[in-house]
């Protein structure tokens, strides 16, 4: 299992680290069906790009404990094919060679297979039967082997110090389950007050440019501006009422942006003509942008270097692309987006 180190790490690596540290807890424990169960629950952990994305030594540990954990139940397929997606991550782990290798024998009958009964911690059950039961024991995180040579000198002292090991090794892997579990809550911690922190600021903009004959539309990441009547009656020559709400609106920005920092998109539009580019952008809609622009600063204390200008393309005008809706599409909107960390996926 990983140590817990001051690298930033995702959600995810911590869910499946803790998932795999209980699950070893579990198997300690003596409660095979719970292992079981916490590892069935994390699906195919070795399909396309899962290592690179969590880890691929977590994923290669819980693949081999969920072999251990099958190899316990004497579910002997189950537990070779685990070990064989483990070679195929890690072709060195000695683990996955040797517990391939004792199922091999068993199926070519040269070693008795027979799964433990467990009502206890693994570590004191399987010390206490190493002189009378062969099969597989889970002891310290490892496979341990309990065949016919075996019983003799199994018991004793040496099972005692394994229990003991096998209790330190279990307070050790509990302590850092619940370090990951405090990290997994403060980064789960942090997304949340973000998204709080964001929400808010999106509520506070949406109120603060609410004036009519613009429509707000409040989207996961920003605020969208648009304006229900065409801005620009042709090429980048703006109407009077436009010009007079892009002025408005840049008044209002300059304050909003003194208390809630935001980052402002100037999107031109157009629309496709005869003979014209269909798709792709366009001078005429960036020039729109531009001119807006320009409206937006000249009364506040924002400058034209505070505003992104961009060409939409002539297929994603504000209103659907009809002739009627050709006029309402000359126009300009503008996204408004605070500045702070990203919306959560």
């Amino acid at each position: 299992m990983s140590e817990v180190t001051d690298k930033p790490v995702d959600a995810r690596a911590l869910h499946l680290q803790l998932a795999v540290n209980r699950a070893h807890s579990a198997a300690r424990a003596g409660d095979l069906d719970l292992a079981a169960r916490l590892l069935d629950e994390l699906g195919e952990l070795d399909g396309p790009g899962e290592p690179g994305e969590v880890g691929r030594a977590t994923v290669v540990a819980a693949l081999n404990l969920r072999a251990k954990v099958h190899a316990q139940r004497g579910e002997l397929p189950e537990a070779d094919a685990c070990w064989s997606r483990v070679e195929a991550l890690a072709p060195d782990d000695p683990d996955a060679a040797a517990g391939r290798r004792t199922l091999a024998k068993i199926a070519a009958g040269r070693r008795h297979a027979r799964p433990v009964v467990h009502t206890g911690r693994v570590a004191v059950i399987a010390g206490a039967l190493a002189a009378t039961v062969a099969g597989v024991a889970l002891i310290g995180g490892a496979v341990k082997l309990i065949s016919g040579d075996d019983r003799e000198g199994g018991g004793g002292s040496g099972s005692v110090a394994e229990a003991d090991k096998g209790s330190e090794r279990l307070s050790e892997e509990s302590r850092r389950a619940d370090e990951l579990k405090a990290r997994l809550a403060a980064i789960e911690g942090d997304r949340t007050a973000d998204a709080e922190q964001r929400d808010s600021a999106l509520d506070e903009v949406a109120k603060r440019l609410a004036m009519p004959g613009v429509e707000i539309r409040r989207h996961a990441g920003d605020v969208q501006l648009v304006f229900r009547t065409g801005v620009f009656p042709y090429d980048s020559v703006i109407g009077p009422e436009g010009a007079e709400a892009l002025t408005e609106i840049g008044r209002r920005l300059a304050d909003l942006s003194a208390e809630t920092p935001v980052e402002t998109t100037v999107v031109g539009h157009s629309v496709a003509v005869p003979g014209g580019a269909p798709s792709g952008g366009s001078v005429v809609a960036l020039n729109r942008a531009r001119v807006a622009a320009q409206y937006l600063a000249q009364d506040s204390d924002l400058r034209l270097t505070d505003f992104r200008l961009v060409s939409a393309d002539q297929r994603r005008g504000p209103f659907p692309a009809t002739a009627a809706n050709a006029p309402r599409n000359r126009t300009v909107t503008l996204l408004i987006t605070p500045k702070g960390p990203p919306p959560t996926p």
